[in-house]
């Protein structure tokens, strides 16, 4: 996919569906990481890590904690766990905390896909994106 269309992907995208982009980016570097590790390519590991951990970084500075209560707390806190087994995957080399970090995000990834179907998305939900 060109970086022409990439880009006009993302500008007619919803806020929704940009989340669900990012998601998709954490996920698949995630998936090299993990390829990486098994091949014992540290440097590669630590490139895809580097990259999810900028996802989820933007994820998480993205969130209004004010207007999206409780929502958006759940959200930050479950930003800080993958986070946390990010930087454990990289420090150990261990390929666990990779696929932890996997399951919470694409449990989350699961539920903006489905958000990002909506005709409107429920108020509470909406504080949760950037915009």
């Amino acid at each position: 996919m060109g970086a022409r269309y990439r880009e006009m992907e993302i500008k007619t995208a919803t806020p929704e569906m940009v989340i669900v982009k990012l998601y998709e980016g954490a996920l698949r570097f995630l998936r090299q990481a993990k390829q990486s590790q098994t091949e014992g390519d540290v440097a590669g590991r630590a490139n895809a890590i580097a990259r999810t951990l900028a996802i989820v970084s933007e994820l998480q500075q993205s969130l209004n904690l004010e207007q999206g209560g409780e929502i958006a707390k759940n959200l930050d806190s479950l930003y800080f766990y993958v986070t946390d087994r990010l930087l454990e995957a990289n420090a150990r080399g261990s390929v666990q905390p990779l696929d932890e970090a996997s399951g919470v995000l694409s449990t989350l990834n699961e539920a903006w896909v489905e958000i990002s179907k909506r005709p409107s998305s429920a108020p509470e939900a909406s504080a949760a994106v950037p915009g």
